[in-house]
């Protein structure tokens, strides 16, 4: 008898050490990345059925990823067909709304069309953010990297918006070295950029702004304002991130693009805001140092 109820004991012994050994393989399993479906050696009703449950929410949950992956690129392919449509009469609107503001004799007239032409080119460079960067999620980011000169094409695009400076009155401050800055970008992300961070720069600005290289571990590219009340510098590459909430002329899709490009180039982007000055400083690697 003694020796039946040893036996026993030895058979529920060896069969709870099995079990436990396939818990944790089915723990191990489920902790994996890219599970499909599990998998168990030992044959036990109650574990079996405890495996199939399992697996059939994994099925589920499979089947549910990938139809919200379907809908998630036909959404952004909508965006992007919609987003490239709006971009034709957008510039018919703007050509007719500049002819008005040349041809136009009263002032009252005159004055609504430069407030109708302002509004719209504001929508457009939205529409153009929106486009960009909803494709770049549907289609992916695929920089053309290559020796790229940072201090040239930031002062091309200095000078090219020295017309939004005057506007603004706005006195842009940088000590160009003359010496080239040389970084392993994709030179049309960098433009953009340029001209998102001086867009931004030049709409929230309380004052002059300033632009700083500096050559190191890589080069660092800062560009620094005074601002009016308070950043919420952690959310500040949010898209739709917002300034003000109380405004309606500032969505974040500029500053998400600048992100966007900086990464896709191997870089990083950053903002810091101190004693009333917002500074954005974007890192790129250097042509020396693109193979480390």
């Amino acid at each position: 008898m003694i020796v039946l109820l040893f036996a026993a004991f030895a058979v529920l012994l060896v069969k709870f050490i099995v079990l436990k050994r396939e818990l944790k393989s089915v723990l191990k399993q489920l902790e994996e990345e890219g599970i499909r479906l599990i998998s168990v050696q030992f044959v036990d009703k109650t574990l079996e059925k405890i495996v199939l449950q399992i697996n059939g929410f994994l099925e589920k949950n499979q089947q549910i990823m990938i139809q919200e992956s379907k809908a998630s690129a036909m959404l952004k392919s909508s965006i992007v067909n919609i987003s490239h449509d709006m971009k034709t009469p957008l510039t018919s609107v703007i050509g007719y709304l500049q002819l008005i503001q040349k041809e136009c004799l009263d002032g009252n007239i005159k004055e609504m069309a430069d407030i109708c032409l302002e509004r719209t080119r504001y929508c457009n460079t939205l529409i153009n953010d929106f486009f960009e960067i909803s494709y770049m999620e549907s289609q992916g980011c695929s920089p053309d990297l290559q020796d790229v000169d940072a201090a040239g094409e930031l002062c091309e695009q200095i000078l090219a918006n020295s017309p939004l400076f005057d506007e603004k009155h706005i006195v842009p401050h940088f000590e160009d070295s003359g010496k080239p800055v040389m970084v392993y970008a994709d030179k049309n992300m960098l433009k953009r950029i340029f001209q998102n961070l001086i867009s931004n720069a030049v709409k929230y600005s309380a004052g002059d702004i300033f632009f700083h290289i500096e050559v190191g571990g890589t080069a660092v590219i800062a560009i620094s304002n005074p601002i009016n009340g308070e950043l919420d510098i952690g959310h500040i590459f949010d898209r739709f991130y917002m300034e003000d909430k109380s405004r309606q002329n500032g969505c974040g899709i500029g500053l998400c693009l600048c992100r966007e490009f900086a990464e896709a180039m191997g870089g990083s982007i950053t903002a810091e805001a101190d004693g009333g000055h917002l500074k954005i400083a974007l890192s790129l690697r250097l042509c020396q140092m693109r193979q480390n």
